[in-house]
């Protein structure tokens, strides 16, 4: 099997997770740093998948980083889940509708930034230990980036500094 074939595996056996994740982080809605049950979904199923995860960093409540493994290179990958006042929309239509119980919605797809960077960190995961490599992997949980943002914040901490690349 190739490895394409293998990392392909991997992003199917865990795709339903993060379909899930997306649509409860588009159900919760939440603005700028007050992302508290997007971010406690997030680190719950890092923390369920084997990660260590480092909740409130940077003085943020809903920022946080999962880690896994050890050793270079130190992959990073960038997890967005916060939504925008005024945007509600219902899920699943492709007309303006919004929701009856909030009047925030997802206009810039944080939901989908956010699961899809879980997907590829537990994918990464599963493939690192299929084969046995030493790597690490990080899972930055950038809390209020429709606000003023904690990547800022993080860069200033020192969180990026041994990472090798960060998508």
């Amino acid at each position: 099997m190739s490895e394409f074939a293998k990392i392909e595996k991997f992003i199917e056996k865990n795709q339903d997770k993060a379909v899930d994740v997306s649509r409860k982080i588009w159900e919760y809605a939440e603005l700028s740093h007050e992302e508290t049950r997007s971010a406690e979904l997030l680190c719950h199923i890092f923390e369920e998948e084997g990660f260590s995860v480092e909740r409130g960093v940077c003085g943020k409540s809903s920022a946080f980083v999962a880690t896994y493994g050890s050793g270079k290179p130190v992959i990073g990958l960038l997890g967005e889940y916060d939504a925008l006042p005024n945007l509600s929309q219902k899920a699943g239509i492709t007309h303006k509708e919004a929701r009856n119980d909030t009047t925030n919605g997802h206009g810039c797809g944080h939901n989908l930034i956010g699961a899809g960077a879980l997907l590829a960190a537990i994918s990464v995961k599963d493939y690192l230990e299929e084969a046995g490599t030493k790597a690490t992997i990080r899972y930055y949980g950038c809390a209020g980036e429709e606000n003023i943002g904690v990547k800022p914040l993080m860069a200033k901490a020192g969180l990026f500094r041994d990472t090798d690349c960060v998508f």
